[in-house]
């Protein structure tokens, strides 16, 4: 069910299960832990630290869904890491993991979802057993704003505001590692639509699903060499505009 700690770059690492991704990117100055996975990871996590070695400094949401904020409050009440996440998605980590259905509520609703994709029950079915919609609040982080270099997180990444799949989903961007952790904003992997290859994720999970579609153009300013770590499937790490224009081109919703 889970998978290893996997180098996917030069000290940037793949954590997570066959539905979720999230990472560690080893810095200079300590661990930055890009979302949060799921409760059930944190013996994967605790055992790629140590690994790895260094202390967990912070976390960095790409968006507050509750599959990418599983083990944010456990990295920072039980070891002191702090977590940041883009203003806008900051009421769903005040009001709980299962919040963004008030806060950035998706286009479809879970019904109709399953209705049109009723493959998507098995990886849902997933994210609750392993406790997705069940995890601690977190119960104190940091703000970020649209685009701004977060100077107080180890290695400085960048972070760009894309917003379509929630109001404050955001692009993180090491560029020194040069790769760009993209959350939901652009996956390989659609566990709400069965879609493969790069693609936008459908209306059962995102908010404003054209909106998402055209944030797209903000990742063409990445250098072609920037490999795209997803929050769900593969990387990509080659032929960045190709890409690009395959999640513009698909509208499985």
């Amino acid at each position: 069910m889970t998978h290893t700690c996997t180098q996917v770059a030069p000290g940037v690492y793949r954590l997570g299960d066959h539905v979720v991704n999230f990472y560690l990117v080893d810095t200079d100055d300590g661990l930055v832990m890009v979302d949060a996975g799921l409760p059930t990871h944190s013996a994967q996590l605790l055992d790629a630290v140590a690994w790895i070695g260094g202390r967990l400094r912070a976390v960095v949401l790409t968006h507050a869904h509750p599959d990418h904020t599983g083990l944010a409050e456990r990295a920072r009440d039980d070891g002191g890491a702090r977590v940041w996440v883009h203003e806008a998605d900051a009421p769903i980590l005040d009001d709980g993991p299962t919040s963004s259905m008030v806060h950035a509520p998706p286009e479809h609703g879970l019904l109709h979802g399953l209705l049109r994709h009723p493959g998507a029950a098995g990886s849902l079915l997933h994210l609750g057993q392993q406790g997705a919609f069940t995890s601690a609040r977190v119960r104190s982080y940091s703000t970020f704003g649209h685009d701004e270099v977060l100077e107080e997180v180890p290695g400085r990444p960048r972070v760009l505001s894309i917003p379509g799949h929630t109001p404050g989903s955001s692009v993180v961007v090491f560029e020194d590692r040069r790769v760009a952790f993209t959350g939901d904003a652009l996956v390989t992997h659609d566990f709400t639509t069965g879609v493969e290859g790069p693609c936008v994720v459908g209306g059962m999970s995102t908010h404003d699903y054209e909106q998402a579609v055209r944030s797209l153009d903000r990742l063409s300013g990445l250098s072609e060499r920037t490999a795209l770590l997803p929050g769900h499937g593969e990387p990509v790490t080659d032929d960045l505009e190709t890409a690009l224009e395959r999640a513009r081109e698909r509208r499985t919703r």
